[in-house]
Order: C-alpha cells, then sequence, then structure tokens
C-alpha cells in the first residue's frame, strides 16, 4: 500500500485496519509527507520514502522515484499493489509505483475520475467511490470501475460528532449563540482564480449581516509562503480570523455552521458528519464561480451532475451574486436542518467500503496471477 497525499491516506488507512483483521492478506505500507504521519498517528507500520517529486516523466526526479520504487517493490516482492491518488499537478510514490510494478495494480480514486497520469502508467484497476465515478472513469479512460464506497467516512461511525464539536467550539471560544464559518484552502495558488475567488468570498462575507467567527484551515500541501498570502488577504479585510492549525480536518469541520471551499473533498466530509451526526452539523457549500476554476473543474469533473450536489448535501454556488445569499440562508437553523435530513436520506452508508476494496483486491489478484 502506497500514499503520498491526505485524503488518500484518510481512505487507506481505514482500509489497512480492515486489512489487519483479514486472514487474507498481509499488508506493507509505504508512504510519503504528508500522508505518512497519518498511518502513524493510527498505530500502523509504515516505511517512509523521501519528498521526491516529478512534474514530468523524464526530469531527473522521475528517474530517482522510479529507482526508489523498484528497490521497495523488490525488497516487499508483494503479490499486488494498492496505491492512493495522487495530486494531479506532479508526480510521487504512487505513480512511481504504477509504472515500475510488474503484478496487479489497483488505485483507490477518492476524487471523482481522476487519476495521475504523469508517469505514463494508469492502474489496472480503479476502486471508485460511486455510481458517479465509475462513470465519469468510463467517459474519461474508456475503463470499467468498481464501486466500493468512501472508505474515509466508515470511521465517521463511531465518532462522538456532536460531543466532539461542542470541545472544539470551546476551544475556539465560540459563545452559545454565535455562528461559525469555515474555510478550507487548497493547493492551487497557481491559478489566480484560486485568489480571485478568495477576494470575492471575503466581499460576500462583508455583506453578510448576521455576525459570525471565521475559520481558516489551509490545505496540508499549502506551504508557508501560501499560507501567508491567504492569512494576509484575510487580515486585509478586517475579517477576523482565526487561522485553524490544531487536530484532524473533522475537528474544524465539526465546529462550523457553513463550511465553505471551492471544489476541497472537505465538503463532502462535511456532509459526511451531517449523514452519522445525531444532529445538524454544518451547511457545506463549493464555491464554483470564478471561470478559470469552474473550466478547471470541468476539465476533471461535471460538477453539476454530482449527486452530493444534485441531492443538496453540499450547496454548489456558480454565480458569485448568489453566494452572500447562499451563506445568509445556511446560517439559519432550518436551512441546516434541510441539509442535515438530505444526508440522512441520500449518503450511503459506507460501512463495508474499507472491506469492499479488500474483497475486489482478493478478487482481481485471483484472477490475474
Amino acid at each position: 500500500m502506497t500514499a503520498r497525499d491526505v485524503a488518500a491516506a484518510l481512505h487507506l488507512v481505514q482500509i489497512a485496519k480492515c486489512c489487519q483483521r483479514d486472514p487474507r492478506f498481509e499488508l506493507i505500507i509505504a508512504a510519503q509527507q504528508p500522508a505518512a504521519r497519518h498511518f502513524v498517528e493510527a498505530g500502523l507500520a509504515v516505511r517512509e520514502v523521501p519528498p521526491m517529486m516529478a512534474r514530468t516523466a523524464d526530469d531527473e526526479q522521475a528517474d530517482m522515484l522510479k529507482a526508489t520504487a523498484r528497490q521497495l517493490l523488490l525488497e516487499v516482492a508483494p503479490d499486488a499493489v494498492l496505491v492512493g491518488l495522487s495530486t494531479p499537478f506532479d508526480a510521487g510514490l504512487d505513480e512511481a509505483v504504477l509504472s515500475v510494478a510488474d503484478v496487479p495494480t489497483i488505485l483507490f480514486q477518492d476524487f471523482w475520475g481522476e487519476q495521475n497520469l504523469i508517469l505514463g502508467k494508469a492502474a489496472q484497476l480503479l476502486l471508485a467511490v460511486d455510481n458517479e465515478a465509475a462513470k465519469l472513469n468510463q467517459a474519461r479512460f474508456g475503463i470499467a470501475s468498481k464501486i466500493v464506497g468512501s472508505a474515509r467516512h466508515a470511521a465517521y461511525i463511531q465518532m462522538d460528532i456532536v460531543g466532539t464539536r461542542q470541545r472544539v467550539r470551546g476551544r475556539l471560544q465560540v459563545q452559545p449563540d454565535e455562528l461559525v464559518i469555515g474555510f478550507f484552502g487548497q493547493a492551487l495558488h497557481h491559478l489566480p482564480g484560486y485568489a480571485r475567488t478568495l477576494e470575492r468570498f471575503i466581499e460576500a462575507l462583508r455583506s453578510v449581516e448576521k455576525s459570525f467567527k471565521l475559520i481558516v484551515r489551509p490545505h496540508p500541501r499549502e506551504d508557508e509562503t501560501q499560507r501567508r498570502k491567504t492569512e494576509a488577504l484575510f487580515l486585509a479585510s478586517g475579517i477576523t480570523a482565526s487561522f485553524d492549525l490544531e487536530g484532524s480536518v473533522e475537528s474544524s469541520l465539526v465546529a462550523c455552521d457553513v463550511v465553505c471551499s471551492l471544489f476541497s473533498t472537505c465538503t463532502y466530509d462535511a456532509a459526511y458528519l451531517n449523514r452519522f451526526s445525531k444532529e445538524p452539523i454544518a451547511v457545506p457549500i463549493s464555491m464554483l464561480f470564478d471561470s478559470e476554476i469552474e473550466a478547471y473543474c470541468r476539465q476533471h469533473v461535471n460538477f453539476s451532475s454530482f449527486p452530493y450536489h444534485v441531492n443538496e448535501v453540499v450547496l454548489p454556488v456558480f454565480q458569485f451574486s448568489a453566494l452572500t445569499e447562499t451563506i445568509e440562508r445556511s446560517m439559519q437553523p432550518q436551512r441546516r436542518a434541510d441539509i442535515w435530513n438530505n444526508a440522512q436520506r441520500h449518503l450511503p452508508d459506507p460501512a463495508r467500503a474499507p472491506q469492499n476494496v479488500l474483497n475486489e483486491i482478493y478478487n482481481f489478484v485471483a484472477l490475474n496471477p
């Protein structure tokens, strides 16, 4: 099992835990940061690989990554390889392993219709989280997928979501009658549309009539310079913000009444927190009104057809003129209750997702010895 990105690791951690209880498998994990620390925090043994990355298939780092992957596979001699989905902007351990492995290869796909093909070789089997992901894989790559469910969210079944919300809001000194808006960043600073979206978001917040507390959670792949740019935008606006870096992303999400991002999977996480919470948590909002960001998204997926948008477990905003009203409506108790109810009705139970993954791997290897 390999991973580089946090989103991948959070799914694979649940699969790894399930794997430890399954006598059909022996598991060895190799990971790069920031993924590696999530395996360690879960009490799982992991071989940490240096943080190399390659932007093209023919640069020096690509050769180093492939050499590292060959050595790893030589030492481990696996019967199969399960890799996590990695950022599409550069290649890392996952892509290097796929490029040199001569055993069955499987990709757990945590983002709909996405693969990283920088090093030129895809996994032989794609494991998709839902029907929409499988349809996108067929449309984009002409390949069938196995639908297994969202492994990461199986962990939410055991969470004390309401109790965690109370504790985190206490740490952030949120008053009983105070509302919290959260912004969850992404490592998209190379796109001018990302800064424009932030600026328009801040503009919308200035128009919100209700009082609120703002928390800002950066993406794990944002470096210090990028985080400071984001902080500077909020500080210059005069809007007081808490830059929340402590604990898991779920600990930040549960503190919110409204969760805003561009197209981060954080909104999907917030929807699943509603799915398993005994009471409404947050209304998740996707901000897709910038033309560049919308075009980038549509290169990969069609957000208008996403089940979580269609079923209103996450609210998409495609026109900036609707953003302030969407935020203000989302702050109302009835709207939060409606979104919570939608999550209860429409989000599938992910409890068996980790075991589904293992069953698909076992069957795939049996057919491809």
